[in-house]
């Protein structure tokens, strides 16, 4: 067993009498190893048999780890995790403490119950990707310079700034609500689609993959219902919503590595090169900003993306590492 710790001290535990200084000596103890959980096991069982607790027969700490566990915000590999403060890191190490009856709820009061938010805050820089997995069991994808965040005891409502696939898990009596800092809102029960709101661009799109969903303005007097195939323009600067029929799956294509271009100007096309590739693109005042541009791009690499830009556009560029310039021709 890994750094032995004071019998009398996790009696202490039981008993509701411990510094929070303590607590975290103890939940630091009992996450370091399995001899560690067993050793808790056998305390725990021990303090409910000495005060004859008629609950004991109902405790399965095992089930009680994996069950939380399962309800805490993961992340694929490449996600970056910007910020979770001690409400998670210490239910992460409590789980073994979580029973089901008295034990749990009074695990609940203890670490939750006198919290009013637990912020989490998910972050994917420039030129990259990731997938993560809410509380609630929700999956959703962000693409590169997304920042995603919940309130883990409020799961089910999130805010994002840059550009998120969801796909909500259903659940009629919670619904999901996504909040962009235009104030535009997306309500939905379950459902997948697509949600664009860079703070460097002039609007909101969302396009409906599956499902239903409402997009509202902040103050609820502009509103839509979209059904699948539908895409709704939210406009912040003139406060106008306008709804229009698409093929969706072109809209979300990103998280699958690929980058789809539809007739878009090159002043638009710049800020989602940067995005992409992870660069910087410093654009000539000379350069005709009126060119547009239709392209897939999967594998390609940035040099490869320029050339094919050139054979629709005259110009000329220079890659110096990550700083790209991009002059008159």
């Amino acid at each position: 067993m890994e750094d032995s710790i004071n019998d009398s001290l996790l009696y202490k535990f039981l008993l509701k009498e411990t510094s929070d200084a303590e607590n975290r000596e103890i939940l630091g103890w009992v996450s370091a190893s399995e001899e560690n959980r067993a050793e808790f096991r056998r305390i725990h069982k021990l303090f409910f048999l000495s005060n004859n607790q008629q609950f004991q027969a109902k405790l399965d700490i095992d089930q009680a780890w994996e069950m939380v566990n399962s309800k805490l915000p993961h992340t694929t590999r490449n996600s970056k995790v910007v910020s979770m403060n001690f409400f998670l890191k210490a239910a992460a190490s409590v789980l073994v403490l979580l029973t089901v009856g008295i034990g749990s709820l009074w695990s609940w009061d203890r670490f939750f119950a006198n919290r009013q938010s637990a912020m989490v805050t998910f972050e994917t820089p420039k030129g990259e990707k990731s997938r993560i997995i809410l509380a609630d069991g929700s999956l959703v994808w962000l693409n590169s310079e997304t920042i995603l965040k919940y309130d883990a005891l409020h799961p089910r409502n999130v805010s994002v700034t840059g550009e998120a696939y969801f796909d909500v898990k259903k659940d009629k009596e919670h619904p999901f609500e996504v909040s962009t800092a235009s104030g535009m809102k997306v309500k939905v029960t379950g459902t997948r689609f697509n949600l664009k709101t860079y703070l460097d661009e002039p609007g909101v799109e969302t396009t409906l993959e599956e499902g239903e969903v409402t997009v509202e303005n902040a103050d609820d007097s502009n509103f839509a219902v979209l059904k699948p195939g539908q895409q709704a323009l939210y406009d912040i600067q003139k406060d106008q919503l306008t709804v229009r029929n698409v093929s969706p799956e072109i809209y979300s294509i990103w998280k699958n590595n690929e980058l789809h271009i539809i007739n878009v100007p090159f002043t638009d096309l710049i800020p989602r090169i940067e995005r992409w590739y992870g660069v910087s693109i410093h654009l000539d005042s000379l350069i005709n900003r009126n060119d547009r541009f239709t392209m897939t791009i999967k594998t390609e690499s940035l040099r490869e993306l320029l050339n094919m830009m050139q054979l629709t556009s005259k110009f000329k560029y220079e890659v110096n590492g990550g700083q790209i310039k991009i002059h008159a021709k």
